[in-house]
């Protein structure tokens, strides 16, 4: 599927691309899967491409919110 040498450092990110484009061609996915993919490397890349530290702490607060929800729901949001 690709010649990027798994030790690009963007490699896991390329190759979902390149996935995502195969997809779209294939009808499997629509084109917003693509500009979706593309927001999320524009994050990492305006954060350094590293998971701070709030976002951690975020992730836990989120986990306790659903452990202590009567009913919980996840929502997820088709356009990430």
């Amino acid at each position: 599927m690709s010649n990027i040498p798994k030790n690009h450092p963007r490699y896991e990110s390329l190759m979902t691309r390149k996935r995502i484009s195969y997809a779209m061609n294939k009808g499997f996915v629509h084109e917003t899967g693509l500009i979706a993919h593309g927001r999320g490397e524009a994050f990492d890349y305006l954060l350094g491409e590293k998971t701070n530290r709030f976002a951690y702490e975020a992730e836990k607060v989120a986990a306790a919110a659903l452990l202590y929800a009567k009913k919980p729901v996840i929502s997820v949001n088709g356009n990430v």
